[in-house]
């Protein structure tokens, strides 16, 4: 289970972010909580690969090419692929700002997933647009549709919040990082972490690994950029 380089996996959470990480050597992996994104960065520095679910890469109007891709993958469970914020409603005040802002651009407003991981998506963009090393190494990627790999390309039949979701996702994590998940579950306080968000870094970490191994699929294959010059992709 040990990797030549150090990955991690990372998921938000009510405490911040919640990383897992393998460190070369170590079978064991370590989950932290951090209350800020550029913390946990430094939790895990270079050359660690870091494959995280918030979408990195803002487009300034439309649909990110990464989302549709990653919708048309997960069929009947494409709606777990929340629509990323335009780079223009970065630094709205409020879900109501923030869907005036989306208005003005296109037409429509913001939903409210969307504005939930918000400040979350400014956390990542500020520290990947300061330090283009870092947007190097950090990658984005999506649980459900890493867990669509692990399944042999199908979509799951369950939720991740139902006891069914749960005891899939624990099987198909368990030939990766076997033990690993269930002691994890039990490491932090449901109040900072909760159970879907130690399954679901720990499905960022499986991608970190194929990332490092040159094993993952990009989608799209061949990413734009934004105007920031961050890749918009999404890996598994």
């Amino acid at each position: 289970m040990s990797s030549a380089r150090a990955i991690a996996g990372v998921d938000g959470c009510r405490a911040g972010w919640y990383a897992v990480q393998l460190r070369p050597g170590h079978g064991e992996i370590e989950g932290t909580v951090h209350a800020r994104f550029e913390q946990l960065l430094q939790a895990c520095p270079p050359p660690a690969c870091v494959a995280v679910d918030i979408p990195i890469g803002l487009g300034e109007s439309g649909e990110r090419a990464c989302d549709q891709a990653a919708r048309e993958r997960l069929g009947a469970r494409a709606s777990s692929v929340f629509a990323a914020p335009l780079r223009g409603v970065l630094g709205a005040a409020g879900h109501e700002e923030a869907s005036r802002r989306r208005r003005a651009i296109e037409g429509k407003g913001m939903s409210i997933q969307a504005y939930n991981i918000l400040r979350k998506v400014e956390e990542v963009d500020a520290a990947l647009r300061a330090s283009p090393a870092q947007a190097q190494r950090v990658h984005e990627t999506h649980p459900e549709v890493c867990f669509l790999q692990m399944n042999a390309g199908q979509p799951l039949a369950h939720g991740k919040k139902t006891a069914a979701g749960r005891a899939l996702r624990l099987a198909l994590l368990a030939p990766h990082f076997p033990g690993q998940a269930e002691r994890l579950l039990d490491e932090h306080p449901r109040r900072d972490v909760q159970a879907d968000d130690v399954l679901d870094a720990l499905a960022c970490l499986w991608t970190a690994q194929r990332l490092v191994r040159a094993q993952a699929l990009q989608l799209p294959a061949v990413p734009p950029l934004d105007a920031c010059g961050l890749r918009m992709a999404i890996h598994c």
